[in-house]
């Protein structure tokens, strides 16, 4: 009952959005036994006869990608300029010190440390914007060009984007918590995309900016990594669901199943998958 970890920072530039129209204090019958619970009381499937429930959203995003804005991922820059704005400041109070005082004893030091102190306030701003120009200039074009990158792989490629950018988060997912220490994470930004054919299979190489969140001995760990996967397009069978609860039969046995699983726990039967998209 206390906060052990706060973060702040988050890029609005990737959106989620989950839309139902379901009420979760509704009643709701199973399709299978007949018992009848609020259907906030079937998350997990019925609790009664074990039936799977493959529930999902009239509409929902996760984690896609809606404007390149150049975004910068250190501050160093401003601590850069800052140790430049100390030292060209202290310099030149040094120089002025030096060069009008009849003296230099430990008196002009103290002037040397005040002016030296003054002009950093009264620089830091111009070093800031000399600094943007000299050190961001390049790094902005950098940006400006990776950014052109992306926006021509999803115009040339035509990829329905929002199935795209769910089907990798949920991937992600299964691929992520495999680390039972794992209890959080947030996409940071997506660097890059490259595609291929093989086979006549349909590939997509992803770079993605990610922030990782462990919990260890009663402490969480906030990571800042860059992580690769490739993905590949799923030429079977794909299940549609609609919004609330999907009771899926299988196609060997009718015996309800779990979609996520992709195939029958009791038969074996394989029956398609509710990814257009899987990471390899």
């Amino acid at each position: 009952k206390k906060s052990i970890h706060k973060e702040t920072e988050f890029d609005t530039r990737m959106e989620y959005s989950y839309l139902t129209d379901i009420n979760p204090e509704d009643d709701y019958t199973c399709p299978n036994c007949g018992a009848t619970k609020k259907y906030k009381e079937f998350d997990e499937g019925c609790p009664y006869c074990k039936s799977f429930y493959n529930i999902d959203f009239k509409d929902k995003e996760l984690g896609g990608k809606h404007h390149y804005d150049r975004v910068l991922r250190s501050n160093v820059y401003r601590v850069v300029t800052l140790i430049i704005d100390i030292i060209v400041s202290m310099i030149l109070a040094f120089l002025f010190i030096k060069f009008t005082s009849r003296t230099f004893n430990e008196f002009d030091f103290t002037k040397i440390l005040v002016i030296g102190a003054i002009l950093t306030l009264v620089l830091y701003f111009v070093f800031y914007l000399l600094d943007a120009y000299v050190v961001l200039g390049p790094i902005k074009k950098i940006k400006d060009k990776e950014n052109k990158k992306q926006i021509e792989f999803w115009n040339r490629t035509k990829y329905d984007k929002k199935k795209f950018f769910n089907n990798f988060n949920y991937e992600l997912d299964r691929v992520l918590y495999r680390d039972l220490t794992l209890i959080d994470y947030d996409i940071i930004d997506y660097d890059k995309f490259d595609d291929y054919v093989k086979d006549n299979i349909q590939y997509v190489n992803i770079t993605i900016y990610i922030r990782l969140l462990n919990l260890k001995d009663n402490k969480i760990s906030s990571k800042l990594t860059v992580l690769n996967y490739t993905l590949k397009k799923n030429s079977g069978n794909i299940i549609e669901t609609k919004d609330g609860i999907n009771v899926i039969k299988c196609p060997g046995c009718g015996a309800s199943v779990d979609a996520l699983e992709g195939k029958c726990s009791f038969c074996g039967k394989e029956f398609g998958s509710l990814q257009e998209w899987e990471i390899i």
